[in-house]
């Protein structure tokens, strides 16, 4: 009796270590990481990939990505340079500045191609935008990038709606930053109907031969937007603004009245309230191509809504709508994105490998990776 308890203990403790260890491999196999290397063997957009991978702090696969997109360019280096100073950008942006200042010591100019200087000012005026003006300045190795510091810490000032701060830092930067800002706060002003305060502010510049530059900048965005010109629209063009009104009826109506062609976007903007009427109304366009594109982005906006029965449905309408056999790398990556939100990534990663076109699977592996690793796809 007791060996047979302890066989049946042995067997559970068995089966038990088993299934640890299958989940540990589901882990495994579903990570971010893997993921988008997957999606790069599989076709994935490169440049996409990239970012992915730079945005959730994989900064080695994401040069060895960056390597791999340009490994065929004719100005390889050249290019190469741009991925690494986005992948270095990136990095400051995540928080890490300290690894953002040792990636562009340790790659320096071979890998920068001369950008040396670009990536500390980048460095440096991410730092302004999380608030940390000192350390922006302590990063700074010119003159001139201290002036660009101060310019964007200027235009941080104007998007927070403290144009003061903002005007006092055009009194301390060059002419060409100083009527950077005021044309800036010239058009925030215009923006909001707020004209009337030009002068409070000027008044309260302590360099009055700034503040006259100031006034004058400021009114020059003021006329700019003061030319209106009337535009007489074509009927198509009338049912176009029908639709992004709302009046879906009479974009209808004018369409079939004028024969219009291209009217997925009349469908697409209709979906979001009356989503079978808008199917019903493209499906019955004699432009395949068109009528299959409107469908896949109401996929896609199906895919959003979380609603994944109906997005696969009208992916398959996609498809069947044309004579080849379409495909929809953009509308796989947004289904795959939400079905992982929605339900994890068991089920959508089963779908995402199962596509027919290698370059789909490659964006749907995206999907998931994205939805593992960040909010939005973007």
């Amino acid at each position: 009796m007791n060996r047979r308890v302890a066989a049946v203990f042995f067997l559970c403790g068995a089966v038990g270590f088993s299934f640890a260890l299958m989940l540990r491999s589901l882990r495994t196999k579903t990570s971010a990481r893997s993921l988008l290397l997957e999606a790069t063997r599989n076709g994935g957009p490169l440049d996409d990939i990239f970012e992915q991978q730079a945005g959730q702090g994989y900064y080695d696969d994401a040069l060895a990505t960056a390597r791999l997109a340009t490994s065929n360019l004719r100005d390889r280096q050249y290019e190469l340079s741009g991925f690494v100073v986005t992948l270095i950008k990136i990095r400051a942006e995540n928080g890490d500045i300290q690894g953002a200042k040792e990636m562009a010591r340790v790659l320096n100019d071979s890998a920068l191609a001369g950008r040396g200087s670009d990536v500390v000012l980048e460095i440096a005026k991410i730092q302004v935008d999380k608030g940390d003006l000192r350390g922006a300045f302590e990063t700074c190795t010119s003159p001139a990038d201290t002036n660009e510091v101060m310019e964007e810490f200027g235009n941080r000032e104007i998007a927070n709606g403290d144009f003061d701060v903002a005007l006092e830092t055009a009194e301390h930067v060059n002419e060409r930053s100083a009527y950077n800002l005021f044309y800036a706060i010239g058009d925030v002003l215009r923006q909001r109907g707020e004209e009337r305060r030009l002068h409070p502010l000027a008044s309260r510049m302590v360099n009055k031969e700034r503040a006259a530059e100031f006034v004058s900048a400021a009114t020059a965005t003021f006329s700019a937007d003061a030319e209106h010109r009337v535009l007489e629209m074509s009927p198509c063009g009338v049912a176009l603004s029908d639709a992004v009104r709302g009046q879906f009826a009479d974009a209808w109506r004018m369409v079939d009245r004028n024969k219009c062609q291209h009217t997925s976007y009349i469908a697409i903007k209709q979906y979001a309230s009356e989503p079978v009427e808008a199917e019903r109304k493209l499906l019955r366009s004699t432009d395949r191509d068109d009528v299959s594109y409107g469908i896949a982005e109401m996929s896609k906006l199906a895919a959003k809504n979380g609603d994944i029965s109906e997005s696969l449905s009208l992916l398959s309408t996609a498809r069947r709508t044309r004579e080849n056999q379409a495909f929809y790398p953009e509308c796989v990556r947004e289904i795959a994105w939400a079905w992982t939100i929605k339900s994890g990534p068991s089920t959508a990663l089963d779908w995402a490998r199962s596509l027919p076109f290698v370059r789909e699977r490659g964006f749907a592996l995206l999907g998931v990776a994205q939805a593992l690793g960040h909010a939005r796809p973007q």
